[in-house]
C-alpha cells in the first residue's frame, strides 16, 4: 500500500482543458499567467505534473479538485482523447458537484462543438476508424460535447476586432467573481449521488418564481450536508444573495442563536460582522424580517436540531423574497415538521456497490478496490453498513496499514465502533431525554427484529410514554420501522449503543443493565457477587450435559426486568419445520438455533420452591421442557411470556401458575407442537395479544376464551388440524384481529369477527 499516490486535497480552483499544439504557446500560456498573477489557484497540464503518475488520472484528479472548468475549444480539441475524457469528467462534476464550466469557442462556433461538425466531425470519423474505443465511450464523448457546446461562453472565434489581452483581463475578472460566489468545497472522494439530486432538482429545481423551503433528513453520517452542499452549489449561480449557516446545533450551543443571525445578515448583505449588532434574539428576528424582507436569497441551513432554530432564522415564508430557496438539513425529522417546509426528502443508507466505490476512493484513491483487496474490502462494507462516514472513515485507516493488518482492523470495528464514527452517531443519542435513552438502549441490545405492538410491552406506558419515544427515535433516525412493522437499527448504531451500556459500567458485566452476549450472560449468573444492576439478560444452554443452578443465583439478579432463555431439548423435533420458525420469529426475535440439537435444561434448575425476579415483566423461554416447574419464578408483574418452540402440552403443570400472572398482556405459543389443546384462560383477564402459530397438532380452543374481554388479537394461523373455535369466540368484543390462514377455518368462520 506504500506505493499508492495520495491526492493532496483541494488544490486548485480553476482547470484549464485545451489541446496543446493549438494553444499553450499562446493563448492558454497568457490566460494561466494571469489567473496565477490574479491569485487565483489554475492547473494546467504541462508544469503539475507528479512524479510517476501517467497524465489521464492526473488531470481527471485535477478537474475533480478544481471549483471551476474552461474548456478552451480549438480546431482540433476533439481530435485529442485526453481532451475528451477530461470533458465527460467536468460534466459529471457539474451534475454530482454543481462544479461550474465556463467554454472559450477559440477559433471555432459554438454549433461545431454543439452538433460535431466540420473538424469535429473529422475527428470522430478517425476516433472510429481506429476501433479503440467503445461505442458506449464514443457516445459519452458526444454527449460532453453537446452539453457544454449549449452553455453560454464566450465565442472568441466570432468576436470583432478580437482582442486576446482585453479578452483575458475580462475573463479573469470573471472568474475571480465567480469564485467569490460562495461556491461550498466538497470532498475530491464523493460518489455519485444523481439518484438525490436530480429528485430534489426536480422538485425545487423549476420553480425559479416560487419560494421553496425543502428539508432533507436521516441518521447521523449519511451525508446529509454533502447533498444539502450539491444542491446548493447548483442553485447557487442563480442567486445574488446566498448564506450557509454550517453547523447550527454546535454553534447555537456554544456562541448562541444571535451569533447564526449575526452571520446571515452579514452575508446577505455584504457587510461586516461587526457592523451588525445584534443584543438579542428578539431583535435579531426584527433585523431579519426587516433587512431581508424582499430579498430573494439561496439559504443553506445545516444541522438544525431544535424548531425554534427555524423559527428564530426563518420564522415565515414572507421573510425573504419571491423565489428564495431553503435547504435544511437535520438528524430529527420532527424539526422540519412545520408550516415552513413545503417537502422533506430522506437521505438512505447506500447500497453495497457504490458503498464500495465509496471506500475504495479512501482506501485506494481508486472507484475499485485493488484485486487482492477484494473480498476483504467487501468484509469492511458490510461492516460500514452503507454508511457514508463509516466508510471514509474505515478506508482511510485501512489506507494506512498493511493487508496484513486489516483482518485485526476489522474483526476490532466489529466488536467496537471506530470513536469517529460513534461520536458522530452519538450526537442523536444524547439529544434524546432520559426515558428516550432507556428505550433505545433496550432495542440496541434485545428488540432489534421484533413485532413494535409486542415490543411495546416491555416498558410501563404510564413511565416510559413508548408511543412517544419510538415515534422520536424513528424522527431522530435511530431507529427505523419497516412495512411489517418489525423494529430495525443500523448495526452501527446497534453497537453505539450496546458500547453506551458497556462504558456505563465501566467495562464490568456485573455492572452492566443490560448483558446480550450469551457467553458472559452465563459467566454472570455463575459468579457469587450481587447483580442488582442487571435488568435484562440473555442466555443459551448449549451443552448437553446441562449446568444446574439453584435458587441463589438467580436471587442474585433482584431488578431483572427481561430474561431470554434459548434452551431445552429438541432432538424429537424431526417434524420441526424451520420455514415457519422464519414466519413467526419477527414477533419475538428469535434467532435460529441451527446448533442446538441435544441441548438440554435440568428440571432442577431450581433446588427448592421460591419466588424469584419480583420485577420480571419480560419472560422469553424458548424450547422450554414441559417437566420444567416455572413456579419458581414470580409472575407478579410479568407482561409478556413466551414458551415458543417448547414441549408443554395442555396437561403442563405451569399452566394454574401462570394463571398468577394477572398483567400478562402477550402469551406467545408459537409452534408448541405437544399442544393439542391449549390451557384453561381464567384468570388471564388482561390478555390482549394470544399467539398460538404453527401450533401443528392444535385441535381444539378452550372455551374459556370468551372470557378474554381485552383479546384485540388472536393467531392461530397455520394450526392445520384446527376445524372450528368455540361459540365464546363471539363474546369477544375487542377483538380486532383474528389471523385464521393455513387453517381449516375459513368455511366456519362466515359469523366470526374478523
Amino acid at each position: 500500500m506504500e506505493e499508492m499516490a495520495v491526492s493532496s486535497g483541494f488544490d486548485y480552483e480553476v482547470f484549464l482543458s485545451f489541446r496543446g499544439p493549438d494553444t499553450r504557446a499562446g493563448f492558454t500560456d497568457f490566460l494561466y499567467v494571469s489567473l496565477i498573477d490574479a491569485g487565483i489557484r489554475a492547473y494546467r497540464d504541462d508544469e503539475e505534473l507528479r512524479v510517476g503518475e501517467e497524465i489521464g488520472p492526473e488531470l481527471l484528479q485535477a478537474i475533480k479538485q478544481s471549483r471551476i472548468s474552461i474548456p478552451i475549444f480549438s480546431t482540433r480539441y476533439a481530435s485529442s482523447k485526453w481532451c475528451l475524457k477530461e470533458l465527460v469528467q467536468m460534466v459529471e462534476c457539474k451534475k454530482n458537484m454543481g462544479q461550474k464550466i465556463m467554454p472559450i469557442f477559440y477559433d471555432v462556433e459554438p454549433s461545431q462543438v454543439r452538433h460535431q461538425t466540420g473538424g469535429y466531425e473529422q475527428a470522430f470519423i478517425e476516433h472510429e476508424s481506429k476501433g479503440r474505443y467503445s461505442d458506449e465511450t464514443i457516445s459519452k464523448w458526444k454527449a460532453a460535447l453537446s452539453e457544454v457546446g449549449a452553455l453560454k461562453g464566450w465565442d472568441l472565434h466570432s468576436m470583432p476586432n478580437r482582442h486576446e489581452g482585453d479578452f483575458v483581463k475580462t475573463l479573469v475578472k470573471k472568474v475571480f467573481g465567480e469564485l467569490k460566489k460562495g461556491f461550498l468545497v466538497l470532498s475530491d472522494c464523493l460518489v455519485e449521488v444523481d439518484n438525490h439530486v436530480s429528485e430534489i432538482m426536480r422538485t425545487i429545481g423549476p420553480r425559479t418564481h416560487e419560494t421553496w423551503i425543502v428539508g432533507i433528513h436521516g441518521m447521523g453520517g449519511v451525508g446529509k450536508t454533502t447533498l444539502a452542499k450539491i444542491i446548493y452549489n447548483q442553485l447557487s449561480p442563480n442567486f445574488e444573495h446566498r448564506c450557509f449557516l454550517s453547523n447550527i446545533r454546535e454553534t447555537s450551543e456554544v456562541n448562541g442563536v444571535e451569533y447564526l443571525q449575526n452571520q446571515l445578515i452579514s452575508d446577505i448583505l455584504k457587510k461586516e460582522r461587526k457592523d451588525i449588532s445584534i443584543r438579542n434574539i428578539d431583535e435579531g428576528i426584527e433585523m431579519i424580517k426587516d433587512r431581508l424582507c424582499g430579498k430573494r436569497l439561496l439559504l443553506l441551513l445545516d444541522d438544525i436540531d431544535k424548531k425554534n432554530q427555524l423559527n428564530v432564522l426563518m420564522g415565515k415564508r414572507n421573510w425573504f423574497g419571491e423565489g428564495s430557496k431553503v435547504i435544511i438539513t437535520s438528524r430529527n425529522k420532527e424539526v422540519l415538521n412545520v408550516p415552513q417546509v413545503d417537502w422533506t426528502y430522506e437521505l438512505k443508507c447506500m447500497d453495497p456497490n457504490k458503498s464500495l466505490q465509496l471506500l475504495s476512493k479512501h482506501a485506494f484513491r481508486s472507484d475499485h478496490p485493488l484485486d487482492d483487496y477484494l473480498d476483504i474490502s467487501r468484509k469492511a462494507v458490510g461492516i460500514a453498513g452503507g454508511l457514508p462516514i463509516a466508510l471514509e472513515v474505515i478506508g482511510s485507516l485501512l489506507s494506512c496499514n498493511r493487508k496484513e493488518m486489516w483482518d485485526v482492523i476489522l474483526k476490532k470495528l466489529e466488536k467496537v465502533p471506530h470513536e469517529e464514527v460513534s461520536s458522530k452517531l452519538r450526537i442523536s443519542y444524547e439529544a434524546l431525554d432520559d426515558r428516550q435513552k432507556h428505550i433505545f438502549l433496550d432495542m440496541a441490545c434485545f428488540f432489534i427484529g421484533y413485532d413494535k405492538e409486542i415490543a411495546i410491552y416491555m416498558w410501563d406506558e404510564t413511565e416510559f410514554f413508548p408511543e412517544e419515544a419510538l415515534e422520536v427515535l424513528q424522527h431522530m433516525s435511530l431507529i427505523k420501522i419497516d412495512e411489517n412493522n418489525t423494529l430495525w437499527m443500523h448495526d452501527l448504531i446497534r453497537d453505539m449503543g450496546r458500547e453506551i451500556s458497556r462504558q456505563d459500567s465501566n467495562m464490568v458485566t456485573e455492572k452492566q443493565t443490560r448483558v446480550w452476549n450469551v457467553d458472559e450472560a452465563l459467566n454472570l449468573l455463575m459468579t457469587k457477587q450481587e447483580k442488582e444492576k442487571v435488568e435484562a439478560l440473555r442466555l443459551e444452554f448449549r451443552h448437553p450435559a446441562g449446568q444446574r443452578f439453584a435458587d441463589e443465583e438467580f436471587m442474585r439478579f433482584p431488578n431483572l426486568r427481561l430474561l431470554v432463555v434459548n434452551g431445552g431439548t429438541i432432538g424429537q423435533w424431526s417434524m420441526y419445520r424451520l420455514s415457519l420458525e422464519t414466519m413467526f420469529k419477527i414477533k419475538f426475535g428469535i434467532e435460529e438455533q441451527t446448533s442446538r440439537q441435544n441441548f438440554h435444561l435440568p428440571t432442577n434448575f431450581f433446588q427448592k420452591k421460591s419466588h424469584l425476579l419480583p420485577k420480571l415483566r419480560w419472560l422469553a423461554w424458548h424450547y422450554i421442557p414441559r417437566d420444567f416447574d416455572i413456579a419458581k419464578l414470580s409472575m407478579r408483574n410479568l407482561v409478556v411470556l413466551s414458551l415458543a418452540l417448547s414441549t408443554i402440552t395442555h396437561r403442563w403443570d405451569g399452566w394454574s401458575h401462570i394463571k398468577k400472572a394477572k398483567s400478562l398482556k402477550v402469551l406467545d405459543l408459537t409452534s408448541c407442537w405437544h399442544l393439542v389443546e391449549t390451557p384453561d384462560f381464567s384468570g388471564l383477564a388482561n390478555l390482549e395479544r394470544l399467539i398460538m402459530h404453527s401450533c401443528g397438532s392444535l385441535v381444539r380452543v378452550d372455551k374459556s376464551i370468551g372470557q378474554l374481554q381485552r383479546l384485540i388479537l388472536l393467531d392461530v394461523g397455520y394450526c392445520w388440524q384446527l376445524r372450528d373455535l368455540p361459540n365464546e369466540i363471539h363474546k369477544l368484543k375487542s377483538l380486532k384481529e383474528l389471523l385464521i390462514v393455513g387453517t381449516r377455518l375459513q368455511d366456519n368462520m362466515s359469523s366470526s369477527p374478523s
